[in-house]
């Protein structure tokens, strides 16, 4: 069912109900309203004739039946009637047109009875030795009713239909707008990820034209983050790749220490590639919105021990631990956390001189987190703050795959943390990763970030 049908019947519905109790209340209180002028009618032309009658020659009482009956009679119709009696029960005088048997009279007042099989409505007023009984009949007063009715029904017929019509009309008018947004979507090419456009679109409209654009806007971010990582690990890679087929081949050509070392280069060149392709593959699960087996969340300090931990191998004691950060619990998945934090030491020693030590400082301040890693390297030169967030930047003299300082801020921008880089106060280089704290006290995460 369309939209615009829904709408009509619903308010057509709604509506129909609505005027149809207004109108039977309407008509139920003017048929009530009608009898009781009837009635009143009747009692009026009772009481006329009563006064007619105590002026005319009946009053005396003297004259003969049947001259007293032809004076009084008077031109009648089918559906109206009056009777004169005697109080000994002699019609004395009748209009034509009215019943032929005599009328029960035996109370004042109204009545309704059937007489020659036809309902009649009464009222009886006894007066001055007579009683005058005034009648009407049932049929013609139902026929009126129907005059009544169809008189006040027939327009509220046409103006239901023409209210119908109208709305239909209406609906269709007010719905225009999502049928130029139907055209403006079919009309539009599959890969085309172009903002939406609707001229004057209504207020109720404009959320679904806004949520739209930005659902196009977050599939553009996401098609151009593929073209990215493929054209990233297209140009990684295939330096890896040449670098360990050049050293299989001089294996293959060589014996002895030499092929052994071609070996040994080509097992490095396989390490390398493994920790790059790692590395992209976390950036486009970070940066791409994907959700991760979070668990439990960790306490900062637990989260500065696996850090610590996992840079073991390469770290021989240069590592130095500062502050706490108490029971405070990131807002960040766990392998994340871990991940960020260690992509900073990692970082740090790899620009660090030999022996130098490497301080890690944890503070804490209720909202937020501050993991703090000062290394004793050169420092920052100018513009390189810049420069250190983007994809395989690598300062002078360092190595690695060059996405380290990009995951940390791709997992900071995701859970609304924040990265920095600066120069220390004497020499070498301050990284601070802020991340937000868990308010609510719970350690399980139950949403998707």
């Amino acid at each position: 069912m369309s939209l615009r049908l829904r709408l009509v019947l619903t308010i057509g519905i709604a509506l129909a109900v609505l005027w149809s109790g207004a109108a039977v209340w309407m008509l139920r209180d003017l048929d009530r309203h009608l009898q009781q002028t009837l009635d009143e009618r009747l009692s009026m032309s009772a009481r006329m004739v009563s006064g007619l009658l105590a002026q005319s020659p009946i009053g005396e009482g003297d004259a003969p039946a049947m001259s007293v009956r032809d004076a009084v009679t008077v031109p009648g119709s089918r559906g109206m009637a009056c009777q004169i009696r005697s109080l000994r029960g002699e019609v004395v005088a009748v209009t034509r047109g009215a019943p032929a048997l005599a009328m029960s009279a035996a109370a004042p007042g109204y009545r309704t009875q059937a007489v020659d099989g036809v309902e009649w409505r009464t009222y009886t007023l006894q007066s001055d030795g007579y009683s005058i009984t005034t009648a009407d009949s049932l049929d013609e007063r139902l026929s009126l009713r129907r005059g009544i009715a169809l008189a006040a029904g027939l327009p509220f017929l046409i103006a239901a239909v023409g209210g119908l019509l109208a709305l239909w009309i209406g609906a269709s008018r007010g719905l225009a707008p999502l049928e130029q947004l139907r055209r403006t979507l079919a009309q539009r090419e599959p890969d085309s990820i172009a903002p939406v456009e609707v001229r004057s679109p209504p207020t109720e409209l404009r959320p679904l034209i806004n949520g739209l654009n930005r659902l196009l806007q977050r599939i553009g971010q996401a098609m151009q983050r593929e073209r990215s990582f493929t054209n990233d690990a297209a140009h990684e890679l295939r330096t890896p790749l040449t670098a360990i087929d050049t050293h299989l081949q001089v294996a293959r050509l060589t014996t002895g220490a030499e092929a052994q070392q071609a070996l040994a280069d080509a097992d490095e060149g396989v390490r390398r590639m493994r920790s790059t392709l790692d590395q992209l593959l976390m950036l486009a699960r970070v940066e791409g919105r994907l959700p991760f087996d979070e668990g439990d969340l960790i306490d900062a300090d637990e989260v500065v021990g696996r850090a610590i931990e996992a840079n073991a191998a390469n770290a021989l004691g240069r590592l130095v631990r500062s502050g706490t950060g108490g029971a405070s619990l990131p807002d960040v998945p766990p392998a994340l956390a871990v991940a960020a934090l260690r992509n900073l030491i990692d970082n740090a020693l790899r620009y660090s001189p030999t022996g130098s030590s490497v301080e890690v400082v944890t503070h804490s301040d209720g909202t937020s987190v501050r993991f703090r890693v000062i290394d004793q390297g050169r420092g920052l030169d100018p513009g390189d703050a810049e420069h250190a967030m983007q994809r395989f930047w690598r300062g002078q003299g360092g190595g690695g795959s060059g996405l380290g300082l990009a995951i940390v801020d791709a997992i900071a921008t995701r859970y609304g943390g924040q990265v920095t880089l600066k120069s220390g106060e004497a020499n070498g280089a301050v990284a601070e990763l802020v991340l937000p704290l868990r308010q609510d006290g719970d350690g399980r995460r139950e949403r998707l970030a």
